[in-house]
């Protein structure tokens, strides 16, 4: 394996701070899928993969860096999540599917489900840490938020309804995630900012037409908590991303007063990411993007071509690492998503960008 194919989170730095490195990074953040893993490690795993958006683990550290060393990713995801009271129901296939949630009034606020504690959660990040050493595989740390944690304890619908009728309520639950979070990131940026390549907030803001409620009550309710949140990361001199589906036309003026320095994923569906980072890009570093439609349904072919017009576009200057367009789910073949990864490293190299050698 030459430097180009190897795991360098420096080569990662470099794109998200709009440097050329020697080839385009690509980075998931999300991989729920066991056939991925195993098809990528070449061995079963004795344990079940849990869908990190419902709090848990997708894998063990160590199993998750030489997966990321593996396919020459630069970093790897450790995830500090609170999201409580979901409802989920188990389909005909045996896959959970969330449908609602129980906090429905003031008193099932006594009813809120517990988050991991700080300890607990903080041992993790260094078995992550120490399984990385030496590895080039960087480690950043993920954040459930406020906004998308409360609509979806309350229940999605009702959330909305809940806006107009009964904000206060909300924004209460939305502070008690907040306060615990907040503590969170305080203390996973005093004991370990400078061993984090860089800090990421997961909270779902906006859908395929904008934001998720309107505008003007949007900035009365987000800003400044987010500003909270993510004040000791910047304190610390940390890259800060975030995640949010949904069209970004609305959002980026938001996120870019609040101070983040990266989105992820601009979801193709909702946005044109050439013309994004043509409008955006000495502002934001953006990654994915490559539709996962494309990964579950095209050949390896249309795969290939999709990553050479993404590196030959958006390569230049910097600013843009490449992944999916939501995550690494059951239903991506494994050999698809590789064949994006093995893409990358043929095309994405910085001299000959968009041409194999």
């Amino acid at each position: 394996m030459n430097d180009y194919d190897k795991s360098d989170v420096n080569r990662l730095l470099k794109a998200f701070r709009h440097e050329e490195a020697d080839r385009i990074p690509h980075l998931e953040f999300w991989v729920t899928s066991k056939p991925v893993y195993e098809y990528v490690l070449g061995r079963s795993l004795e344990y079940d993969i849990v869908d990190a958006s419902v709090g848990g683990q997708s894998i063990s550290p160590e199993d998750h860096v030489e997966f990321a060393e593996r396919l020459g990713m630069d970093a790897v995801v450790c995830n500090f999540n609170w999201r409580p009271n979901n409802v989920f129901r188990t389909a005909y296939d045996g896959t959970e599917h969330y449908v609602d949630g129980s906090i429905k009034s003031e008193s099932d606020l006594d009813d809120l489900e517990p988050p991991v504690p700080i300890d607990d959660q903080l041992a993790y990040l260094e078995r992550y840490l120490r399984a990385s050493r030496d590895s080039g595989v960087g480690v950043f740390a993920n954040f459930t938020s406020f906004f998308d944690s409360a609509m979806l304890a309350v229940g999605v619908s009702d959330s909305f309804l809940m806006f107009y009728d009964n904000r206060p309520f909300l924004e209460k639950l939305m502070d008690i995630l907040l306060d615990h979070q907040e503590k969170v990131m305080q203390a996973v940026c005093d004991r370990f900012a400078g061993d984090l390549a860089f800090i990421l907030v997961n909270d779902d803001i906006g859908h395929n037409q904008g934001l998720m409620i309107n505008p003007d009550m949007f900035c009365e309710i987000f800003p400044q908590r987010m500003q909270r949140l993510i004040a000791p990361a910047k304190a610390a001199g940390k890259l800060v991303a975030y995640h949010t589906d949904g069209k970004m036309d609305m959002i980026f003026p938001i996120l870019d007063d609040v101070g983040f320095d990266i989105c992820h994923p601009i979801e193709p569906e909702s946005n044109n990411l050439f013309e994004v980072k043509k409008k955006w890009g000495h502002r934001f570093a953006f990654v994915g993007n490559i539709p996962t439609v494309l990964l579950a349904y095209g050949s390896k072919e249309e795969i290939e071509e999709e990553v050479r017009v993404y590196c030959q576009n958006l390569g230049p200057g910097g600013g843009y690492v490449l992944g999916s367009s939501t995550s690494i789910m059951d239903g991506i073949p494994p050999e698809k998503f590789v064949a994006m990864t093995q893409a990358v490293h043929k095309y994405g190299r910085y001299g000959s960008l968009g041409h194999a050698d």
